[in-house]
């Protein structure tokens, strides 16, 4: 962790939402539970305590880190023809940043929209990245240590993050495949501040998007492609629908309600 106090203001026991006590990178909630700094990275996630979809997940990513960028580039160019860096950059110019902005970063994967993110947001706008998987985590310091992004390894369905902490909060590519993903959106908007931005996509045809041998094979090579969209919640408000990667996702950008 970052000789940061920002972030140590805001962090907080998963388990029951109180302020952490610190002793050097390590801190300790009310109930006695210690929670270590790996790397640099501050962990509330015990691999052993996973269950369902979040433990399945965590083991595939956590192997597949280190070629989860290369693979999905070449797959997305020669399976789908779609070019991932410039839908990236789409889909961060439609997330409404301004410099300055608290930004939280929710399942960064190995940091493919760091750069982006940093760049719109500012150099010396405040920046974490959380993700269930450490072995991605160590992927975004490798390749991004240089941005000043506070790393965090911890569950997006528990934040352990105060209320109204961050000015937008940024989510792709994983809300399909949480155990419970409309406890992932309540806590995305619980952390936001009101008229925060809130984010979130993932992987979804749209409707326009063609059957055929390629809906497929997409089909069975990643699940989240058929998994129903979670439903919008009641507390964000001026909500916008986009489609990104030429169809094969969604992007919904929202305000946090008063």
């Amino acid at each position: 962790m970052r000789n940061n106090s920002w972030l140590k203001d805001i962090l907080r026991s998963p388990e029951t939402g109180e302020p952490l006590s610190w002793k050097g990178d390590s801190c300790s909630d009310g109930k006695g539970r210690t929670f270590r700094s790996i790397d640099g990275i501050v962990s509330f996630v015990d691999s052993s305590e996973l269950s369902g979809q979040d433990a399945r997940w965590n083991r595939f990513y956590n192997l597949f880190a280190p070629l989860y960028d290369l693979n999905e580039r070449i797959t997305g160019k020669l399976l789908v023809g779609v070019d991932m860096v410039a839908g990236r950059s789409e889909i961060v110019s439609r997330l409404n940043l301004k410099p300055g902005m608290r930004l939280l970063e929710i399942s960064p994967g190995p940091g493919v929209f760091q750069r982006l993110l940093r760049k719109t947001v500012g150099a010396d706008a405040e920046y974490a990245a959380l993700d269930l998987s450490m072995a991605m985590l160590r992927q975004c310091k490798l390749k991004n240590n240089d941005l000043n992004i506070e790393l965090i390894h911890a569950d997006a369905q528990s934040l352990p993050l105060a209320e109204n902490s961050f000015d937008a909060v940024f989510h792709f590519g994983g809300v399909n495949l949480f155990n419970d993903p409309r406890k992932a959106l309540d806590e995305f908007i619980r952390v936001s501040k009101v008229d925060g931005i809130v984010s979130w996509g993932d992987e979804g045809f749209s409707a326009n998007y063609p059957a055929g041998l390629r809906r497929k094979i997409l089909s069975k090579m990643n699940p989240g492609f058929t998994k129903p969209r979670p439903p919008v919640p009641l507390t964000v408000c001026s909500a916008q629908e986009h489609e990104v990667y030429n169809g094969l996702g969604y992007l919904l950008v929202c305000r946090k309600s008063k």
